[in-house]
């Protein structure tokens, strides 16, 4: 016996399944088999001799009750019930305990002799346990030997429990069809990317197995072998599949082809061969196995077999009795977005593009789309790029949806296939020179490349500059500055096509969201910051405690859904997170890529299925996923990447009816929390205009998508606010190159901060150079360094030598693509890479126009231009570090050879730089020539608010010189205002003192009605006050696009405002109503309408109170002086065609009822006249 508490008077109460007056039901704490049960009295009684007649027949009744609870989430095929009693008999407990003991077949090698020796490796559960029972018993609907098939026996369950924790799959089966190669292929994935191994042999009999299925299994990735049987005239029918489990093993021998039918429906005997039961039966199925792999007839499955197979097969095989023929799969249409994303490709192309970047929201299918589009009749082989596999495995997925008969192929670290129509590869394997050396660089037509972070960017280009495609596509869900900003470089800076989160929602084809930002009380401070990423192994530690994980369960009670997806920073938190989960009676796995993970597909099918609550993982579900019931994503860790938490956040955006993600993020004390609100609200890293979104978000006034919110508890949004207020207030390029450093663990290089909004120029004087600047911040490798004093007369002259074409930049880089610089090339490989390079950049083709399509009126270009400036030093100082002699154009400097690679890097990076300022520069000046300001006010201090910047090119997004009365100042121009005014050599915000001079007091009034403007001069502008500043408001009964409206009340749209319903100013409510709300979804159908000519009824958001300050701005807006317009078209769209809203004048308010939505009455000013009744709905 033992002085410790007795267990079974002090239970844990989650082991207790049964309480009544006299008797417990526990769970054992070491349990023989999967739902091991106790039956104990509740009074302290030692043994069964000791409990009375009473007792004893509560205990044996309460065995039912323990069977039914075992039952429900438990198949077994019998039972041991029995109980110790003493020492000698192996009692160690005592206080009497009945056990309920479920058997399984196959748990023990012979289980004969049963309760007389149960199961002699538990007997004594202290001892260690060496040999468990598989845990794939208590997930299998039975154990009895034959499984029956039909609806009430399907074998596909048995299948994949075994499979879930599979080591070597082998199959032999007749015939594959395409519905069976589909079902199980997630499932034997899993096993491979496990480190398994699968074998397969199908045949050709009869010519039924389908060739689009074998294609199907071909895309597996890692150990598989598959075969297929050529039966020449000879019969062919096994149906055998064999699972091993280390030293265990299980066999299905049967009547089951590889067919959905097969699999779930048909009646099918299969009968289960166990070693236990069946030693040398088993040994023999794989004994039969082995030589049928091995037969004569037998060759491997490759794409040209399939192709020969496939030209052989008939249009419709003679299918034997019992394997019903199958409909050709449907390939999915694009949709909406979609549409218009190819439309947009299609006219780039057209117009001689050959390269450009499409921003898509996560959720909307970018992967898709490159599928879609690559199919044109140009693009015979497609290569897509991108920096993890299981990207790659999902894209495949993808393609092959419709491409049902293509070849596809990975090329990885691991799996090698190029020659397949469309190549998926790994950037780390392909980029390098012996990967690309195999092949041409002429020999992919299209080629798709998926985002990717900062510091992969020059892996990318030496892809990009070896091949030479029809088209580059690049994608991305980020904006195309920050982490897209590279991608973009490589895309000719050409956005096609962008569709953001916002319209995504607006469109129906995303679902709302309610973002929970909580805060994270972890001190990341403390935790030490490797490179780009905080250390894996303290961060961990730091994360996976008690404290915070109950933080996290409680915050799941209050606010997650059904079905729910948390991100951890790692396999042991993701462990910890759902052991925490399940212990507080939740049904919870952890799914990556370590030996403990869940099985990735079954957890998937129980997750959407219902039979789990949340799934915890680590990055295994950040892409490509399609979840549409996921409800509920965690942020349980920071994030370093835009991208990243994108596609977490995305992973439940999926649209389903009546479905409202909501998100818990949690918010941290390191500068890399910030990248959330940027991400999330669509924001430069100005900190004010964090800060004003965040004031925005408390007042209820930023405008989000229909359906969303936004809260942050009070706490996370001080730690933001606090993180902000650490933001230097001066030296803004210095701040943010710091920054990037900190978060991405390189430094940015000058087109990386250009594109993030930092003009590299702004350096000087204080230094020479951007290099210079990099130098004193410590970033130039030894290397680089002894470039820069070698080469620094070029390098800074490059920095500085004017641009009026955009050819000089392209030249180099032509000659950087070649490995020509420093160096030699001929002029006929320049004119190629030259050409090449200025039809990725849409402003670059209009420039050099029709000597694009003609090599010889090209040379003469060149020659008569950037050679010849390069050749003469023009702007360059005066040196001359180029010729150009009998066709060759040269570098006039060399470097070492150890010094090669530096020198290139850093005259890419300040071309590239050069060449990107250009083209902003030349939008500049067709789109920005004049720029209209209203007065504004930014926590009670005068700004000025700019138009929209996808309605106004060439808007500015930097410090700008500015002339003033005369006199030149700097301006900041932030995404959306002008923030202050500084005159030279001075850090002081000068703008309100500059406006008051202008307007004087009226400029701190709400809604002044003050409008500035800034009309170009040279390379600077001149900023003025606009005399009858006011604009003309809206015509009655008129119609506009919603872009035109803001701009007749005297404002700019901002933030999510052009896709919102409802759009507000201090003094102005805009009201806009599409009255068909067909293909929204059910919490979007507002009940809007006409009740009659002078009577409209609204709803609002579904958020809004009646008490909230948002409701008393409609119910008092005659009192505050607030306005109220209503604008309203009957559809969205006529075709392509968008349709345009009709002024229905001012209104005033009726009444109202109900709440969050408030259903309101108002009154029109003007009665609907008669010639605009029938098209706005209006009853008689």
């Amino acid at each position: 016996m033992t002085d410790s508490p007795c267990p079974f008077c002090h239970p844990d109460p989650t082991q207790v399944f049964h309480a009544d007056e006299h008797i417990l039901g526990l769970w054992d704490r070491f349990p023989a088999s999967p739902g091991h049960a106790l039956l104990v009295p509740r009074a302290h009684i030692p043994d069964w001799f000791s409990a009375g007649p009473e007792l004893q027949r509560a205990l044996t009744c309460a065995i039912e009750i323990a069977k039914a609870e075992i039952e429900k989430n438990h198949h077994p095929d019998g039972y041991n019930i029995g109980l110790n009693v003493g020492a000698a008999a192996g009692q160690t407990v005592f206080h009497l305990h009945l056990h309920v003991i479920p058997r399984y077949a196959g748990d023990v090698a012979d289980p004969r002799g049963g309760i007389r020796y149960a199961i002699p490796h538990k007997a004594n559960y202290l001892r260690a346990d060496d040999s468990p029972p598989p845990p794939y018993l208590a997930q299998l609907p039975h154990g009895r030997a034959v499984v029956t098939g039909g609806a009430e026996d399907p074998l596909l369950p048995h299948l994949i429990a075994h499979l879930n924790h599979a080591t070597a799959v082998d199959i032999a089966v007749a015939f594959t069809l395409a519905s069976g190669a589909g079902i199980l292929a997630p499932y034997l994935e899993d096993v491979l990317n496990r480190g398994g191994r699968g074998r397969f042999l199908t045949g050709d009999y009869l010519v039924v197995s389908d060739p689009d299925a074998l294609l199907r299994l071909m895309d597996l990735p890692g150990d598989r072998d598959l075969r297929v049987f050529q039966s020449a005239g000879t019969s062919f029918h096994p149906k055998t599949y064999i699972v091993r489990h280390g030293k265990r093993g299980t066999a299905f021998v049967g009547s089951s082809n590889l067919s959905r039918t097969a699999l779930k429906e048909g009646v099918e005997w299969n009968y289960r061969v166990i070693p236990a039961r069946d030693h040398s039966g088993f040994a023999d199925v794989l004994a039969g196995f082995e030589r049928l792999f091995v037969h004569p007839n037998v060759q491997p499955l490759d794409a040209t077999w399939v192709e020969g197979y496939r030209r052989r097969r008939t249009p419709q095989p003679n299918f034997p009795s019992g394997v019903a023929p199958e409909p050709p799969p449907s390939i999915p249409l694009p949709h909406e977005v979609q549409r218009e994303a190819l439309a947009a490709l299609r006219n780039t192309r057209a117009q001689g593009g050959s390269a450009g970047l499409v921003v898509l929201a996560t959720g909307l299918g970018k992967t898709w789309l490159s599928a879609f589009d690559s199919q044109g009749p140009d693009f015979k082989r497609i290569l897509f790029v991108a920096h993890r596999v299981e990207i790659l495995g999902q894209a495949m997925k993808t393609f092959r949806t419709i491409r049902p008969s293509a070849v596809l192929g990975l090329y990885t670290g691991t799996d090698k296939a190029p020659d397949a129509d469309v190549l998926f590869a790994s950037i780390q394997t392909l980029s390098k020179a012996a990967h690309l050396e195999r092949f041409d660089p002429k020999h992919f037509d299209y080629i798709a490349v998926d985002e990717f972070h900062h510091a992969a960017a020059h892996t990318y280009r030496r892809l990009i500059e070896y091949f030479h495609p029809k088209f580059l596509l690049g994608l991305t869900a980020t904006p195309e500055r920050t982490d897209g900003g590279d991608l973009l470089a490589l895309c000719g800076e050409t956005v096609i096509y962008r569709c953001d989160m916002a319209d995504g929602i607006r469109r129906g084809l995303l679902s709302p969201f309610a973002y929970y930002g909580v805060p994270d009380f972890v001190d990341y401070e403390n935790i030490p910051w490797r490179g780009n990423r905080f250390d894996e192994e303290a961060l961990t530690k730091a994360v996976a405690t008690q404290v915070r994980a109950q933080n996290i369960l409680e915050q799941y009670r209050a606010r997650a859904g059904a079905r729910t997806l948390g991100f951890c920073v790692s396999q042991r938190h993701a462990d910890f997170m759902a052991g925490y989960f399940r212990d507080a009676g939740l049904r919870a796995v952890a799914v990556h890529s370590g030996e403990q993970s869940a099985p990735r597909a079954h957890s998937l099918d129980q997750l959407n299925s219902g039979e789990l609550d949340i799934l915890f993982a680590v990055d295994m579900f950040n892409e490509g996923v399609d979840l549409p019931r996921v409800d509920t994503v965690m942020m349980l860790r920071p994030t370093e990447s835009q991208i990243l938490w994108l596609q977490q956040f995305g992973r439940g955006l999926r649209w389903q009816a009546d479905k409202q993600l909501k998100v818990i993020d949690y918010i941290g004390n390191h500068r890399s929390f910030l990248l959330k609100p940027r991400t999330l609200l669509q924001l430069g890293t100005d900190p004010a205009e964090i800060s004003r979104a965040l004031a925005g978000l408390a007042a209820g006034t930023y405008e989000l998508p229909p359906g969303c919110s936004v809260t942050y508890d009070l706490e996370a949004k001080n730690i933001l606010l606090a993180l902000l207020r650490s933001s230097p207030p001066a030296e803004r390029l210095r701040a943010y190159y710091l920054e990037f450093r900190d978060v991405h663990g390189v430094r940015p290089t000058a087109l990386e901060a250009f594109h993030d909004g930092y003009d590299p120029k702004s350096v000087r004087p204080v230094n020479a150079s951007w290099l210079s600047f990099v130098r004193t911040m410590g970033d130039l490798s030894d290397l680089q360094v002894a470039v820069v004093q070698r080469l620094g007369a070029f390098l800074e002259a490059l920095d500085t030598t004017p641009m009026s074409k955009s050819y000089k930049m392209i030249v180099l880089l032509a000659m950087l693509a070649e490995d020509a610089l420093p160096g030699s090339i001929s002029i006929e490989v320049l004119v190629r890479r030259f050409g090449e390079i200025a039809r990725r950049y849409g402003l670059v083709r209009t420039e050099v126009g029709t000597a694009l399509q003609d090599a010889a009126a090209l040379r003469c270009l060149l020659e008569e231009h950037p050679i010849d400036a390069w050749v003469e030093g023009k702007g360059m100082g005066g040196y001359k570090f180029f010729a150009y002699t009998q066709g060759m154009f040269s570098t006039t400097f060399d470097v070492p050879t150890d010094q090669r690679d530096a020198a290139r890097e850093l005259v890419r990076e300040l071309a590239e730089w050069r060449l990107g300022d250009y083209l902003r520069r030349v939008e500049l000046r067709t789109g920005a020539d004049r720029i209209v300001c209203r007065v504004g006010l930014s926590d009670g201090q005068p700004v000025l608010l700019l138009p929209r910047r996808n309605q106004t090119a060439g808007i500015p997004e930097d410090w700008v010189d500015v002339s003033v009365d005369g006199v030149l100042h700097q301006a900041s121009f932030s995404q959306n205002a002008v923030l202050a005014i500084q005159a030279a050599g001075s850090d002081t915000n000068v703008l309100p003192d500059i406006l008051g001079r202008w307007f004087g007091e009226s400029v701190r009034q709400p809604r002044s009605g003050l409008v500035v403007e800034f009309v170009k001069e040279g390379s600077a502008y001149a900023m003025a006050p606009t005399k009858g500043a006011v604009p003309d408001g809206p015509r009655l009964w008129a119609s506009y696009i919603r872009a035109e409206v803001p701009k007749l009340f005297g404002f700019e749209f901002k933030g999510f405002e052009s896709q919102s319903g409802v759009v507000e100013r201090d003094k102005l409510i805009l009201l806009f109503v599409t009255l068909d709300k067909s293909g929204k979804p059910a919490n979007q159908k507002f009940d809007d309408g006409f009740v009659s000519a002078r009577e409209f009824r609204w709803q609002s958001q579904n958020r809004t109170k009646r008490d909230s300050e948002a409701g008393r701005r409609l119910s008092d807006h005659v009192a505050r002086s607030i306005g109220v317009h209503l604008f309203v078209r009957p559809v969205a769209k006529i075709g392509a065609i968008t349709q345009r809203f009709t002024y229905c004048g001012q209104l005033e308010f009726e009444r109202w009822e109900s709440d969050s939505p408030i259903t309101v009455w108002w009154r029109l000013g003007d009665p609907v006249p008669d010639s605009h009744r029938g098209a706005l709905q209006v009853p008689p």
